[in-house]
Formats: C-alpha cells, sequence, structure tokens
C-alpha cells in the first residue's frame, strides 16, 4: 500500500511540475490569440489556422520525429563524453536536413496548398514565404532536444518561455499594422524568436570536436529516424484529418467558420494537453522501464488513469459549463456559433483521457504500428462523420463526429491492449469511469437543453459533486489533508 502511495505521489508531483511550466505558456497563449481575435476577426484567425495546419502537416510528413528520439539518444549516451558529442552533431545535422527538406516541400506546393485550402492562388506567395519557419523550428527543436536529453530542464523551459514572450511581444504590433498580411511574418518572428533562446542555453553545451563524415551522420542517424517514425506517422495522419475537416468547413460555410472551428479546437485541445503532456513527462519513461512485466506495466496504466480522471473530469465539466464564457473572455461574441461545438469536443475528451493512458503502451513496447492504426481508424470516423452528418447536425457535427470517433477509437484500444498485455482495467477505475462518465453526461446535456441560470446552478452543483468525490479519491491516494496540516503547523 506504502508503495502504490508513492508511486501515486510521484505521478502526481510530475504532472503538476511539467503542468505549471505548461500553464505559464497558456496564458501568454490566451493574450495572444484573444488580441489576434480582435484585430483579425474569425476569418483572419481560420487563415492563420489553415497555415498552421500547413506547417505542421509537413513537418510531421518530413521531421521523421528526430527531436523525440534524440532525446532518448543524448540520455542514453550522456556518461559518454565521446559518444554523446557524437549523437549531439548527429542530430543537429539531421535537424537541419529535415527542415530544409520540409522547407522545399512547402516552396514546390505552395501553389497546390493555396489552392486546396482556400480556393484559389492568393495564398500561394505567403505559402512560400511561410516555409521558412519549418526550417528555423528544426533547428530550434534540435536545441531544445539536447537539452531535455541532457536533463537540463530548467534550461529547456526557460527557452521555450522567454521564446514565447519574445514572439508575442513582437508579434502583436505586426497584426495591429498590418492585419491578416502580418500572420506570416508573424509566425517567422516567433521561430525566430524560439530559436534565439533555445541557441543561447544549447551554446553552453561543451562538447568535443569530431571529424565525422556526412555519409557518417547520415547512415547512424537513421537509428533516430526509425525510433521517431511512429511519432511521425501519427502525428501526420491527426494533422491531415485536421487539414480535410478544415477544408470541409471553408468548403461548406466559407473562412469565418474555420475561424470558429479554430478558435474552438485551440481552447479544448489547450487544456487538455496541459494534463496528457504533463502526464506523458514521467509517465512514459516508467512504463517502458517495466514493459517486461505485465502485472506491473497494467498497474502502472491503472494508476495513472485514475489520477487522470479524478484531476482532469472536473476541469472538462468546468469547460463545458462555461463554454460561453470561455469563448467570450478568449476571443470574442462573434465566436459564439462554436460554443455548442466545443461543448462536445470536451465530453469526447473524457474518452480521450482514457484512450491516450492505456495508449502509451504500444511505444513502450515498440508495438507503434498499433497507434497508428487506431489514430487512422479515429480520424477517418471523425472526417466520415462530418462529411455524412453535416446536412442533418449542421456546424454541431464537427463536435459530435469528434465524440464518436473518440469512443469508437477507445473500443479498438481497449481490445487491442488486452491482446497485447492482458490489461484489464482495474474495480476502481470502472466505478470512477461509471461514476465521472456520468457526471460528465449530465454537465453536457444541461448545458445543452437549459437555458440562462438554471444551466448555470445545475451545472456548478454537479461540478462540486464531482469535485468531492475526486478530492475523497485524491485524498486517500495522496494524504492531502495531511500534507495541509503540516504545512499549516510548519507555517
Amino acid at each position: 500500500m506504502i508503495e502504490n502511495k508513492e508511486s501515486y505521489k510521484q505521478i502526481f508531483k510530475s504532472t503538476t511540475i511539467v503542468g505549471g511550466a505548461q500553464i505559464i505558456n497558456i496564458l501568454i497563449g490566451i493574450i495572444r490569440n484573444k488580441i489576434i481575435a480582435i484585430l483579425l476577426g474569425p476569418a483572419g484567425v481560420g487563415i492563420a489556422g489553415i497555415f498552421q495546419t500547413i506547417v505542421e502537416l509537413v513537418r510531421n510528413g518530413t521531421g521523421l520525429g528526430i527531436n523525440f528520439s534524440g532525446v532518448k539518444n543524448v540520455a542514453e549516451n550522456n556518461a559518454d563524453s565521446q559518444r554523446v558529442a557524437r549523437t549531439i552533431l548527429i542530430l543537429r545535422r539531421w535537424e537541419f536536413g529535415t527542415g530544409l527538406v520540409g522547407t522545399l516541400v512547402v516552396v514546390i506546393l505552395c501553389n497546390f496548398f493555396s489552392n486546396y485550402s482556400f480556393g484559389s492562388d492568393k495564398y500561394t506567395y505567403s505559402i512560400a514565404l511561410m516555409s521558412v519557419t519549418l526550417l528555423i523550428s528544426a533547428v530550434s527543436a534540435g536545441q531544445l532536444a539536447i537539452l531535455q536529453g541532457l536533463r537540463r530542464i530548467k534550461e529547456m523551459a526557460k527557452a521555450t518561455l522567454l521564446g514565447s514572450i519574445l514572439g508575442t511581444a513582437v508579434s502583436l504590433p505586426i497584426f495591429w499594422w498590418l492585419g491578416i498580411s502580418g500572420i506570416v511574418p508573424s509566425m517567422i518572428i516567433t521561430a525566430l524568436g524560439s530559436l534565439f533562446f533555445s541557441w543561447i542555453y544549447a551554446r553552453k553545451v561543451i562538447t568535443e570536436k569530431l571529424d565525422l563524415s556526412w555519409s557518417q551522420t547520415f547512415f547512424e542517424g537513421l537509428g533516430m529516424a526509425k525510433l521517431g517514425f511512429f511519432i511521425v506517422v501519427n502525428g501526420f495522419v491527426a494533422t491531415a484529418s485536421l487539414y480535410v475537416v478544415r477544408v470541409m468547413i471553408r468548403s461548406h460555410l466559407g473562412m469565418e467558420s474555420v475561424g470558429y472551428f479554430q478558435a474552438v479546437w485551440i481552447i479544448s485541445t489547450m487544456y487538455v494537453n496541459i494534463l496528457l503532456n504533463s502526464m506523458l513527462a514521467d509517465y512514459f519513461p516508467r512504463l517502458s522501464s517495466i514493459k517486461e512485466d505485465k502485472a506491473a506495466s497494467n498497474n502502472l496504466i491503472n494508476q495513472q488513469l485514475e489520477m487522470t480522471l479524478l484531476v482532469g473530469t472536473p476541469m472538462l465539466m468546468g469547460m463545458i459549463a462555461f463554454a460561453s464564457l470561455s469563448i467570450s473572455v478568449l476571443y470574442t461574441n462573434s465566436f459564439h456559433t462554436a460554443i455548442p461545438v466545443l461543448k462536445w469536443q470536451m465530453m469526447a475528451s473524457f474518452f480521450t483521457f482514457i484512450n491516450y493512458t492505456i495508449g502509451v503502451l504500444y511505444l513502450s513496447l515498440n508495438k507503434g504500428w498499433y497507434a497508428i492504426i487506431i489514430e487512422s481508424v479515429r480520424q477517418l470516423i471523425y472526417i466520415a462523420s462530418v462529411y455524412f452528418g453535416w446536412d442533418y447536425f449542421g456546424f454541431s457535427i464537427l463536435g459530435i463526429g469528434f465524440l464518436i470517433a473518440n469512443v469508437v477509437s477507445l473500443i479498438v484500444s481497449v481490445y487491442s491492449v488486452r491482446h497485447l498485455n492482458s490489461f484489464s482495467f482495474s474495480y476502481i477505475n470502472i466505478k470512477n469511469i461509471l461514476i465521472l462518465g456520468s457526471f460528465v453526461i449530465l454537465s453536457l446535456v444541461t448545458s445543452l437543453y437549459f437555458k440562462g441560470y438554471i444551466q448555470y446552478l445545475v451545472n456548478i452543483f454537479l461540478i462540486i459533486l464531482a469535485s468531492v468525490f475526486s478530492f475523497y479519491r485524491l485524498n486517500k491516494l495522496l494524504d492531502i489533508k495531511k500534507w495541509i496540516t503540516a504545512r499549516y503547523k510548519k507555517g
């Protein structure tokens, strides 16, 4: 029991530390998105969203996950100064090479992207100019991977945070001055800000000088590329799906509606990713280290899932209940058309918590093909739901389809992890899923079918009930009351 409590405490500590750093970045992002929404309006937000999706699509296709695998390789060779110097040199060269390839791909396909995304060649030159951000971002990602691999987490966090602050401070006046025409210059300046601060901290890493040929660099770097392959394909599938959905929205309703969707997508992923990314920082390496022991790995999955549901569910309910307020604060009232979509997406995120937690097992077991297949199923169902459900549900299908896709992919995930690792949910997690899931469903139904003060009163009552239940369970796992009492007495 004591060992279990220590495990839960480690999970909670990791989540809060990494999540704290992300929250600061998100607050900066909130300010930036609010001002951009005011200056550019829904159409401008939609254009910026499509530009960003093009960058992410090509980056996922050409980046080969080098920064992800580079962290692992640098960490593994940290004890040997010559090997770590060799790994860092290979990582830097591969990041530059993949960034250059990504830039060339965008330049070559800029006319295609403009016509397919916007229905004309109006943005061809803007997309071509935007291509340079792929090279800049790739080099910056390589620098951050070096810092993370050497466990210089504090410096990595500083570089990311300062880059975000600089990019925001410089880009906002450009939006005010140039309007929509300032989107691409802003993207370039933000990328340069990240590169500058990552270089400031990464240049402090002193390594031995090596004579390494380009052919050696290529063949030795293939190992990194193979390791990052599954991450790349997964990311590419998700980004490609998002790109197709945005093009479908533009063809049905125009660019303003793309902006509405972009707004709710940012809000839903922003808050959910705080928890998921914080979880991954500690959870993935721990699960990888015990992957040969099925009982231990399944126990850890259940522990992580319990913590994720208890911490995350009241947050989801709050976002569902106060979706209209979130849209108004983070964007403007002109984005209120998207409120139902945001509510459905937050409901879907409850299943994302479960799916993501058990899905990490695939990577720990080097069974990345399972992750790719399940992600492909999820995205195909999402696109099909939007395509076939648009005439009946209208704009709301963007949220409803997301929920359908997440539920189906979860069913496939549960079946696959049972086959791979004999995994089954613990009794307490079955109870948590049923109770907390019911709270989220009730919150969604209340917010969709009740109006005015009644909606808020009922939802606040539900959130209080869910929070009390979560706190009761967390206190049993973490001794929160004991910790608070000890801190109070010390004070």
